[in-house]
């Protein structure tokens, strides 16, 4: 079992290489949650919690200790509480035709698009003293069209990761109260995809009877990949923080169908992102005992996009992030955000044994800022101690 893993890492590091007829641009797995949605994503120099094994892997040292149990985070994006309704009644009509050729039907498939996406409830992991790992998964469902072709892509996404690694203090003179740190860490995932296109009418019945044996049915393409992310953290005096990290530095993919369909399996890799930020976090004393925390952070994320994907590198003001997280008695916390144009905000309650956060946020699906909005709820109950 050991050969074969270590024989399967050496394909997927040689296959891009030696294959490039066959490469594709891949993408790696996200994994997120409500209280990133709430203060603008990913920040290269927050760490404090879990997702530190996503954004930056030199802030193990000053996260945590922190171990998570086990999550449940719910995101949805577009008009997922509209589709609901008008699958309820499509279910209970003798005529759906007659509801789905409804101009207000036909508007809503108008660039459609809606997805939802559970996180967990696998979210086992620990980060503190230099170590982190985790295994995750999530769970999704997209439904998109273009322009009013009443046609609806379907799509159901399953992911699996395990990440691991270590970051390590540079020593630094005691009297610059500084630290600096450097983080590595690889992440092993597969992710499997099926895909359907239907008509409007006979899709919504499809989803509306709860019989999705056609969507089951359909071939599973299958990617599979090894990454690495190194990062670098700098902290003074425990208030202002910068970090920089190289997310996806080398992340080699090997995509097949299954069950095998004759067709070759193609390789690719998943653009760099390059990623900075920096963090303030002042200590107001006047405001104690009542305000335990205050951050404020601005990131500028994937600096490379014009270099390592230049077809789908996007208007810099897209690549803009920012944060702001109040917390009051180390219990409730407030938060806003901007990323991708679009603000956002948010809430949460860290009761202990367990942390309940809320976030509404707006993303952008074009290229270009305010083409193509998408307006996004996220709730997150994540066991953590």
């Amino acid at each position: 079992m050991r050969t074969s893993g270590l024989a399967l890492i050496a394909i997927l590091a040689c296959a891009p290489w030696n294959l490039s007829a066959q490469s594709f641009v891949a993408q790696s797995p996200q994994f997120t949650s409500a209280r990133l949605s709430a203060i603008g994503g990913m920040h290269a120099a927050l760490a404090d919690d879990i997702t530190t094994l996503f954004s930056n892997p030199a802030g193990f040292q000053s996260a945590g200790p922190q171990f998570s149990i086990s999550e449940a985070s719910v995101h949805l994006a577009g008009p997922v509480f509209s589709i609901a309704n008008l699958l309820g009644r499509v279910a209970g009509s003798s005529n759906p035709a007659a509801i789905v050729t409804d101009p207000s039907v036909v508007a809503l498939f108008t660039n459609l698009y809606a997805s939802a996406a559970l996180n967990g409830p696998i979210s086992l992991g620990y980060v503190g003293n230099g170590l982190g790992f985790g295994f995750f998964n999530s769970t999704g469902v997209t439904l998109s069209t273009v322009g009013a072709i009443p046609t609806i892509n379907a799509a159901a996404q399953e992911s699996l990761m395990f990440v691991g690694g270590y970051s390590f203090a540079i020593p630094l003179p005691e009297q610059s109260r500084s630290t600096l740190d450097l983080g590595l860490s690889i992440k092993l995932f597969a992710t499997g995809t099926v895909r359907l296109s239907q008509d409007v009418l006979s899709l919504i019945s499809l989803f509306s009877s709860g019989g999705f044996s056609s969507l089951l049915n359909q071939p599973l393409n299958l990617d599979i990949g090894v990454g690495l992310d190194t990062g670098v953290l700098y902290s003074w005096d425990k208030t202002i923080s910068a970090g920089i990290v190289a997310r996806n530095l080398y992340t080699p993919v090997a995509r097949s169908q299954v069950p095998a369909s004759g067709a070759p399996v193609t390789y690719g890799t998943v653009p760099i992102d390059l990623s900075t930020g920096v963090m303030y976090s002042p200590h107001p004393v006047w405001l104690e005992p009542y305000v335990t925390g205050l951050k404020i952070m601005v990131d500028y994320s994937d600096i490379l996009d014009f270099l390592t994907h230049p077809s789908t590198a996007s208007n810099p003001i897209l690549h803009v992030g920012a944060g702001v997280e109040l917390t009051i008695l180390r219990i409730l916390a407030l938060r806003a955000g901007l990323d991708d144009g679009y603000l956002s905000a948010g809430i949460g309650l860290n009761l202990t044994a367990f942390q309940l956060d809320f976030a509404m946020y707006g993303s952008e699906l074009s290229l270009e800022p305010g083409l193509h909005p998408v307006y996004n709820l996220s709730l997150g109950l994540e066991f953590r101690y």
